[in-house]
């Protein structure tokens, strides 16, 4: 028997990066036109820190027992995704393409595209291509403007629902 690997742990703190881009060919192989382009918005640095991201979870179901059997087994069923809304940072007197409104220009109600999240580099970095990601096709819901609190630690910013709305692909290399 072959020796137990020990690979190192890779730090996540600032290093996950998140970008909205309306279309994508291939989920398989995202481009890096693709997933940097003008129409898109990379909110890496807009979004929050305690912004949750999406999960996943199987169902485990148990089929009816038969009166001789005395074992039952667990299957997996069907899985689900769902994505946290997103609290994106917003300056509700900003000029019109100005930082602090980028992303409440960028991000369109009931827009649909896909979220692409890069782990593992630092998300201040622009994501290039041979960086893997995970794609997650997705629609926007309707954008409402927020603040993260209202004590003095508050900070102006807007919601935006997400659906995840068709299979995911992970783990996939931006190609040129």
């Amino acid at each position: 028997m072959a020796a137990p690997i020990k690979p190192a742990l890779k730090r996540a703190f600032g290093n996950d990066s998140w970008t909205f881009v309306p279309a994508i060919a291939s989920a398989a192989a995202p481009t890096e036109a693709e997933v940097q382009a003008a129409t898109g918005f990379n909110f890496s640095c807009s979004v929050f820190a305690d912004q949750e991201g999406i999960s996943g979870a199987t169902e485990k179901v148990k089929l009816p027992r038969l009166l001789c059997e005395t074992e039952v087994y667990e299957f997996n069923g069907e899985t689900s995704y769902s994505a946290a809304d997103l609290q994106v940072s917003f300056d509700p007197q900003g000029a019109a393409l100005s930082d602090g409104k980028l992303g409440w220009e960028a991000l369109g109600d009931y827009e649909a595209g896909f979220l692409v999240q890069r782990q593992g580099v630092a998300g201040t970095t622009d994501f290039a291509a041979g960086d893997f990601v995970n794609v997650f096709p997705a629609t926007l819901g309707k954008k409402v403007p927020s603040k993260t609190s209202t004590g003095t630690d508050g900070a102006y910013s807007f919601t935006v629902g997400v659906s995840i709305t068709s299979q995911p692909t992970f783990n996939v290399a931006i190609v040129v």
